[in-house]
Protein backbone atom coordinates (compact mmCIF):
# COMPACT_ATOMS: atom_id res chain seq x y z
CA UNK A 1 0.00 0.00 0.00
CA UNK A 2 1.19 3.58 -1.36
CA UNK A 3 -0.61 5.24 2.07
CA UNK A 4 0.14 5.22 5.45
CA UNK A 5 -3.03 6.18 6.66
CA UNK A 6 -3.89 3.74 9.62
CA UNK A 7 -7.92 4.12 9.19
CA UNK A 8 -7.29 2.85 5.48
CA UNK A 9 -5.17 -0.30 6.32
CA UNK A 10 -7.68 -1.09 9.13
CA UNK A 11 -10.44 -1.00 6.91
CA UNK A 12 -8.47 -3.23 4.55
CA UNK A 13 -7.31 -6.01 7.29
CA UNK A 14 -10.93 -6.03 8.72
CA UNK A 15 -12.02 -6.58 5.20
CA UNK A 16 -9.64 -9.49 4.48
CA UNK A 17 -9.98 -11.45 7.80
CA UNK A 18 -13.15 -11.58 7.10
CA UNK A 19 -13.29 -12.90 3.86
CA UNK A 20 -10.51 -14.89 4.85
CA UNK A 21 -12.72 -16.69 7.60
CA UNK A 22 -15.46 -17.21 4.95
CA UNK A 23 -13.14 -19.06 2.34
CA UNK A 24 -13.16 -21.80 4.50
CA UNK A 25 -14.04 -24.18 1.48
CA UNK A 26 -13.68 -21.75 -0.50
CA UNK A 27 -10.45 -20.73 -1.22
CA UNK A 28 -8.86 -23.39 -2.62
CA UNK A 29 -11.44 -23.21 -5.41
CA UNK A 30 -11.16 -19.43 -5.97
CA UNK A 31 -7.29 -19.76 -6.31
CA UNK A 32 -8.05 -22.11 -8.69
CA UNK A 33 -10.77 -19.85 -10.62
CA UNK A 34 -7.72 -17.21 -10.20
CA UNK A 35 -5.50 -19.74 -11.85
CA UNK A 36 -8.01 -20.46 -14.78
CA UNK A 37 -8.67 -17.03 -15.46
CA UNK A 38 -5.03 -16.48 -15.43
CA UNK A 39 -4.28 -19.29 -18.33
CA UNK A 40 -7.72 -17.94 -20.38
CA UNK A 41 -6.10 -14.81 -20.64
CA UNK A 42 -2.55 -16.01 -22.12
CA UNK A 43 -4.51 -18.17 -24.07
CA UNK A 44 -6.18 -15.66 -25.80
CA UNK A 45 -3.39 -13.96 -26.48
CA UNK A 46 -1.77 -16.50 -28.00
CA UNK A 47 -4.84 -17.37 -30.06
CA UNK A 48 -4.07 -13.41 -31.08
CA UNK A 49 -0.50 -13.91 -31.64
CA UNK A 50 -1.06 -16.63 -33.81
CA UNK A 51 -3.77 -15.26 -36.03
CA UNK A 52 -2.20 -12.29 -36.27
CA UNK A 53 1.16 -14.09 -37.71
CA UNK A 54 -0.44 -16.48 -40.00
CA UNK A 55 -3.40 -13.53 -41.42
CA UNK A 56 -1.04 -10.25 -41.73
CA UNK A 57 -3.23 -8.12 -43.87
CA UNK A 58 -6.15 -9.60 -41.73
CA UNK A 59 -7.69 -6.81 -39.65
CA UNK A 60 -9.59 -9.09 -37.32
CA UNK A 61 -6.37 -9.14 -35.23
CA UNK A 62 -7.77 -5.62 -33.78
CA UNK A 63 -10.79 -7.35 -33.17
CA UNK A 64 -9.43 -10.10 -31.05
CA UNK A 65 -6.91 -7.53 -29.26
CA UNK A 66 -10.40 -5.85 -28.45
CA UNK A 67 -12.23 -9.22 -27.38
CA UNK A 68 -9.03 -9.56 -24.80
CA UNK A 69 -9.61 -6.15 -23.31
CA UNK A 70 -13.38 -7.12 -22.99
CA UNK A 71 -12.73 -10.28 -21.15
CA UNK A 72 -10.88 -8.28 -18.26
CA UNK A 73 -13.86 -6.72 -17.88
CA UNK A 74 -15.94 -9.53 -17.86
CA UNK A 75 -13.15 -11.46 -15.64
CA UNK A 76 -13.89 -8.53 -13.27
CA UNK A 77 -17.90 -8.79 -13.34
CA UNK A 78 -17.13 -12.41 -12.57
CA UNK A 79 -14.79 -11.47 -9.32
CA UNK A 80 -17.77 -9.11 -8.05
CA UNK A 81 -20.38 -11.79 -8.85
CA UNK A 82 -19.01 -14.18 -6.49
CA UNK A 83 -17.95 -11.12 -4.12
CA UNK A 84 -22.14 -10.41 -3.96
CA UNK A 85 -22.34 -14.00 -3.59
CA UNK A 86 -20.39 -14.46 -0.94
CA UNK A 87 -22.02 -11.25 0.75
CA UNK A 88 -25.81 -13.18 0.36
CA UNK A 89 -24.15 -16.46 2.02
CA UNK A 90 -22.78 -14.61 4.80
CA UNK A 91 -26.37 -12.77 5.18
CA UNK A 92 -27.88 -16.60 5.22
CA UNK A 93 -25.57 -17.68 7.68
CA UNK A 94 -25.85 -14.94 9.68
CA UNK A 95 -29.73 -14.16 10.07
CA UNK A 96 -30.85 -17.58 9.05
CA UNK A 97 -31.47 -18.58 12.98
CA UNK A 98 -33.36 -15.66 13.79
CA UNK A 99 -35.41 -16.03 10.46
CA UNK A 100 -36.02 -19.98 12.16
CA UNK A 101 -34.04 -21.25 8.58
CA UNK A 102 -31.66 -24.13 9.08
CA UNK A 103 -28.59 -22.99 7.54
CA UNK A 104 -26.02 -25.21 7.58
CA UNK A 105 -23.03 -24.14 5.41
CA UNK A 106 -21.43 -20.45 5.59
CA UNK A 107 -20.92 -20.91 1.84
CA UNK A 108 -23.46 -22.22 -0.63
CA UNK A 109 -23.88 -19.51 -3.15
CA UNK A 110 -20.28 -18.36 -3.34
CA UNK A 111 -19.20 -21.89 -3.98
CA UNK A 112 -21.57 -22.42 -6.82
CA UNK A 113 -20.67 -19.19 -8.38
CA UNK A 114 -17.11 -19.96 -8.18
CA UNK A 115 -17.87 -23.39 -10.01
CA UNK A 116 -19.86 -22.08 -12.60
CA UNK A 117 -17.04 -19.38 -13.46
CA UNK A 118 -14.80 -22.38 -13.39
CA UNK A 119 -16.24 -25.20 -15.72
CA UNK A 120 -16.92 -21.46 -18.15
CA UNK A 121 -13.06 -20.47 -17.82
CA UNK A 122 -12.27 -24.13 -18.57
CA UNK A 123 -14.69 -24.09 -21.81
CA UNK A 124 -12.56 -20.85 -22.75
CA UNK A 125 -9.73 -22.47 -22.60
CA UNK A 126 -10.38 -25.56 -24.35
CA UNK A 127 -11.78 -23.37 -27.19
CA UNK A 128 -8.58 -21.17 -27.33
CA UNK A 129 -6.61 -24.75 -27.47
CA UNK A 130 -8.80 -25.63 -30.09
CA UNK A 131 -7.69 -22.60 -32.03
CA UNK A 132 -4.44 -23.06 -31.56
CA UNK A 133 -4.35 -26.15 -33.37
CA UNK A 134 -4.59 -28.60 -30.27
CA UNK A 135 -7.07 -31.81 -30.76
CA UNK A 136 -9.06 -32.31 -28.29
CA UNK A 137 -11.26 -35.57 -27.17
CA UNK A 138 -14.80 -34.50 -27.81
CA UNK A 139 -15.43 -36.12 -24.73
CA UNK A 140 -14.27 -33.73 -22.39
CA UNK A 141 -15.89 -30.87 -24.04
CA UNK A 142 -19.08 -32.72 -23.77
CA UNK A 143 -18.35 -33.47 -20.23
CA UNK A 144 -17.64 -30.22 -19.52
CA UNK A 145 -20.56 -28.50 -20.78
CA UNK A 146 -23.13 -31.14 -19.66
CA UNK A 147 -21.44 -30.04 -15.93
CA UNK A 148 -21.96 -26.61 -16.43
CA UNK A 149 -25.21 -27.18 -18.26
CA UNK A 150 -26.17 -28.86 -14.95
CA UNK A 151 -25.25 -25.94 -12.17
CA UNK A 152 -27.37 -23.32 -14.73
CA UNK A 153 -30.47 -26.10 -13.94
CA UNK A 154 -30.37 -26.80 -10.30
CA UNK A 155 -32.81 -25.51 -8.03
CA UNK A 156 -31.92 -25.01 -4.97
Amino acid sequence: MKNNDPFTKGIFTAVAAWFGKAMGLLFPTLALLLLLMAAEYISSMLVARKEAFEHPENQRSKHIRRKIISSLYRKAGCILTISAALSLDYLIHKYAARLGIQADNDTLFGLLVTIWFILSEVLAILKNTRRLGAALPEFLVKAIKKIKDYIDNTKL
